[in-house]
Parts: C-alpha cells; sequence; structure tokens
C-alpha cells in the first residue's frame, strides 16, 4: 500500500512507537523545508517481517521505555480516532493491533 487510510497508519505508528521502532524523517507535505516523522516505511518492513506476530506475542511488556508509553498515552491512547471500533472499519488486522497497544498501555499502568 503506497497511501494507507490514516486508521492504518496511525495504528501501525502507535506499534512502532512501542516497540521502539525508529521513523524516518522527510520532509513536511505542505511544502516547508521542515522534516516530519515517517512511520509508513518503518512500518512496512516491520509487517513484512516473518517473526512479526511472534515479535508482538513475545514483546517484553515489563520493560517498556517510559518515553515510549508517554508517548502512546499523550497521542494515541487519548486520541478519540484510536478507537478498535473505529478501526475496525479501515482494518480488521490494525483492530488487533490497535487493542494490542491498548492492552500493553492498561499493563503498563
Amino acid at each position: 500500500m503506497k497511501s494507507p487510510p490514516y486508521l492504518v497508519k496511525l495504528v501501525l505508528e502507535a506499534v512502532c512507537v512501542l516497540r521502539g521502532v525508529k521513523p524516518e524523517r522527510i520532509n513536511a507535505t505542505d511544502g516547508s523545508a521542515k522534516k516530519i516523522d515517517d512511520y509508513w516505511g518503518p512500518s512496512k518492513k516491520m509487517l513484512g517481517d516473518m517473526k512479526f506476530l511472534e515479535q508482538l506475542r513475545e514483546f517484553d511488556k515489563d520493560n517498556i521505555p517510559i518515553e515510549n508509553i508517554k508517548k502512546i498515552r499523550k497521542q494515541y491512547i487519548t486520541n478519540p480516532d484510536f478507537d478498535p471500533d473505529k478501526i475496525k472499519l479501515a482494518s480488521t488486522a490494525c483492530e488487533g493491533l490497535c487493542k494490542w497497544v491498548r492492552a500493553m498501555d492498561k499493563y503498563d499502568e
């Protein structure tokens, strides 16, 4: 997928943040000289890994870096679009990933 739906990108971005996957720095689309963080390239690479689901199952939920969980809570958990019911309309696979991110957040509390 070259340009996925917003909700798919949102969920995969959250998974990357939680797992510590670094974004790519790309030019902003508004024509300015600013660089922005983009997780789509790293997301595609992450999804292409044959051990992706195994890595989620074996994720070290007891040692999530504090900066990662803070970012998850600030940018994703509080986002009204980061809702499994909404995300299911875009992708049932991403619905499960959204639930996984929310479960890791709850576990960390």
